[in-house]
């Protein structure tokens, strides 16, 4: 039976492979492991933040809380309508709300007096509650017109507001879960 004989030398060269595979990982694997600490290890820690700069990122806490509640619910606001419901009116009646607080946010945030160290991570932030305030008005807007550009563009400023809030929060909150 040659099929059975092919089989049979196939099935030892994988077993042997295998093996060998097995006894290069056995050896090897904690030397990758040192290098994989080792690598972690170089790269530098940012500075611990002053006394100044702590109480800036608590005062600004309280507002990045509920910031980010808020742009998570726009987002599945955004998407719910989109996949699913369809009714403008109920669109609006969740859009309004985050309107409102995106620009009392910005009102807040900007009325900060950051630590000098933190002026231009305050104005990342500024930026993004005001991008943010944009993103929900362009949304509600939708809900007036129809124009499907309008979520377009309130999809764009949403991604730009993200991504600032984001680097804000590496240089406040490192570490911090990231909704987005």
């Amino acid at each position: 039976m040659p099929g059975a004989r092919s089989l049979l030398l196939a099935g030892v060269v994988v077993t042997l492979a295998a093996s060998i595979g097995a006894a290069w990982l056995h050896e090897m694997g904690p030397r990758l492991a040192a290098q994989t600490v080792n690598t972690r290890a170089e790269k530098p820690q940012p500075p611990a933040l002053t006394a100044d700069e702590e109480r800036f990122a608590t005062a600004l806490w309280a507002v990045h809380r509920e910031a980010t509640r808020s742009a998570v619910a726009m987002s599945f606001a955004g998407i719910s309508y989109q996949t699913e419901n369809r009714d403008a009116r109920e669109f609006a009646r969740t859009i309004e709300p985050l309107v409102k607080f995106f620009r009392d946010a910005e009102i807040q945030v900007r009325a900060m007096s950051p630590p000098p160290s933190l002026s231009r991570t305050h104005g990342q932030y500024v930026e993004a509650m005001a991008l943010y305030a944009n993103t929900a008005a362009e949304m509600l807007k939708f809900t007036e017109d129809g124009d499907p550009q309008r979520l377009q563009l309130a999809h764009e400023l949403d991604v730009k507001a993200s991504e600032d809030m984001l680097r804000v929060g590496e240089v406040l909150w490192p570490g911090q879960y990231k909704p987005h």
